[in-house]
């Protein structure tokens, strides 16, 4: 008897552990399907109104994939949504600029340069554009990396250089994060 007893209690204890070990589920209050985050309410440090973030993003994904600046801010905009607050509340700017250029192009320039139907950013893009975030990718580096202007997809614009972006918002008081 005291041999079941034992054995029951450490099934429970089994299961008990592993229920507690549960990751948390994910939220996506402002970017569906992009950038989840575990609601913390009474977590240290949350998000405020009037934030100002620029991403420097110069991360590689592979042609197919999703390039993780675009993760990133998704994920700042529902960390701010899970506490209550709105897209507006928080300012983004994101810069493509080396091996994550290729972010920013068309569906036919993706095809034309890599052999996929679209890109797979495009949607993402789309998201973020319409919560507000501002997304530009480098003249200079499309231009090194063969593309032309006509290349990239509407929903980004075309800046000088990425320093520019990154220089202009960070004399504006945006807060430097690079993304590699």
């Amino acid at each position: 008897m005291q041999k079941a007893l034992l054995g029951i209690v450490a099934a429970l204890l089994a299961t008990a552990s592993a229920v507690a070990e549960e990751p948390a589920k994910l939220v996506f209050p402002i970017i569906p399907n992009a950038g989840g985050v575990v609601s913390l309410p009474k977590a240290a440090e949350q998000p405020r109104k009037g934030a100002k973030v620029v991403f420097d993003v110069t991360a590689d994904a592979k042609p197919t994939d999703i390039n993780k600046g675009l993760e990133r801010a998704a994920r700042l905009l529902n960390l701010y949504g899970a506490a209550g607050l709105k897209a507006s509340d928080v300012k983004i700017a994101l810069v493509f600029h080396g091996e994550a250029t290729k972010t920013a192009l068309t569906d036919e320039a993706s095809k034309a340069k890599f052999g996929i139907d679209k890109n797979p950013n495009a949607a993402l893009l789309r998201d973020l554009r319409n919560a507000g975030v501002e997304v530009f990718v480098c003249g200079q580096a499309l231009n090194y990396k063969g593309f032309k202007e006509a290349d990239v997809a509407k929903d980004v614009s075309v800046a000088a250089a990425a320093l520019t972006v990154i220089i202009n918002r960070q004399a504006d008081g945006y807060a430097y994060v690079p993304v590699n």
